[in-house]
């Protein structure tokens, strides 16, 4: 084995555990509404251990000179752990009720026992049988993946109702597509891990890396990213608080004349107030500011504005940005956006274009001309 290979599978194996050993050291609040995502945590630890440890006795192996064959049964233990575990970190931010230790623990046991059948049926079966085992493990292994994508475009669609529900703010699901981002990436990445089924010293070592560099991306968006689970925690609830909302949102409201006025008066001074640019705030919490209840004001806007609360809402904070630009056309864009209450860029510029019809900076350029 070349030693360029040996010294690269090996600092990607060292710079896993390192990762691992630098997620224990991450401060999470002791707050049990953060329980779950602790236990995320400590899924991601588990993961970049066994990548680390699977790939030193990789390396260690091919080095003493011993049979490459082993290298699928590795990949096959590697991609399971990552795809469970990756799976359950991801499943912890958009539904955390379905994630259990218990679960988490039986998940792994069975792979690492099926893997490590697979291991002791390469020095115990004939050779052809082995290779039978082994594909239909690879088989297992495809359908495993399709089972936690299934799993996950599931649960997203309810996470996004309940967020969208909750918040009425579809920014903050744009502010949180790292979430997405961390599943499919890791279900790309255990793709690429059948690639990895080969005694190509190249396609190992490129393919190796790659994974190491999404434990990089993933362990900077688990540290940067978990201000935002709090803000889950708290559209979520538990399980029966769900289904309560549900039921309640699901009740006609009739918002009489008397009650149409004053809560017209409310938006007003809200408006002049311009508490429409505070962002990460619930339904209810902007319902008691104009002293009403959720179920009301989206009955109000449904049926006497003509358009949903968020809908709304973009349209005015679009407005503010717009009354902005045309006294000031050389204000920076971050400083209308702040101003304005986005925080993503791309969803700013999406929506401006949407509501505006043209580019915000093509709105600034016919001010300045």
């Amino acid at each position: 084995m070349p030693l360029y290979y040996f010294l690269t599978i090996y600092t990607c194996a060292v710079t896993s555990m390192i990762l691992s050993l630098l997620l224990m050291g991450v401060s999470i609040r002791q707050d049990e509404s953060l329980k779950k995502y602790r236990t995320a945590r400590w899924c991601l630890c588990i993961a970049f251990l066994v990548f680390g440890i699977a790939n030193l006795f990789q390396a260690s192996m091919e080095y003493d000179g011993k049979e490459e064959a082993l290298t699928g049964v590795m990949m096959i233990l590697i991609g399971s752990v990552q795809a469970m575990m990756f799976t359950m970190v991801a499943l912890v931010f958009i539904r955390p009720s379905v994630v259990t230790l218990r679960n988490v623990v039986i998940q792994l046991a069975v792979i690492l026992l099926l893997s490590g059948f697979l291991f002791i049926a390469r020095f115990t079966f004939p050779l052809n049988v082995f290779y039978v085992i082994y594909y239909v493990f690879i088989l297992g292994y495809v359908l495993l993946m399709a089972t936690y994508t299934y799993i996950f475009v599931r649960s997203y669609k309810v996470f996004k109702k309940q967020m969208l529900d909750y918040y009425e703010d579809e920014e903050l699901l744009y502010r949180m597509r790292w979430i997405q981002w961390i599943f499919w990436s890791a279900l790309v990445v255990g793709v690429l891990a059948l690639m990895l089924i080969t005694d190509n010293h190249y396609v190992n070592m490129v393919f190796t890396s790659l994974f190491t560099a999404y434990f990089v991306f993933v362990t900077i968006s688990f540290i940067n990213y978990q201000q935002y689970a709090q803000l889950i925690v708290r559209a979520y609830g538990d399980e029966t608080q769900e289904v309560q909302q549900e039921t309640v949102q699901d009740m006609p409201v009739h918002v009489v004349h008397a009650d149409v006025e004053k809560l017209k008066a409310s938006i007003d001074e809200w408006i002049r107030q311009k508490k429409f640019v505070e962002t990460d705030k619930s339904v209810d919490e902007i319902a008691s500011e104009l002293d009403t209840d959720c179920n009301t004001l989206r009955e109000y806007f449904n049926n006497v504005i003509g358009e949903d609360f968020r809908s709304w809402r973009n349209r005015i904070r679009i407005e503010e940005a717009k009354r902005l630009i045309d006294s000031n056309p050389s204000i920076k864009i971050m400083e209308v956006m702040t101003l304005t209450g986005f925080n993503d860029r791309p969803y700013f510029y999406r929506i401006f274009t949407k509501i505006a019809g043209m580019s915000v900076a093509e709105y600034r350029n016919t001010k300045e001309n």
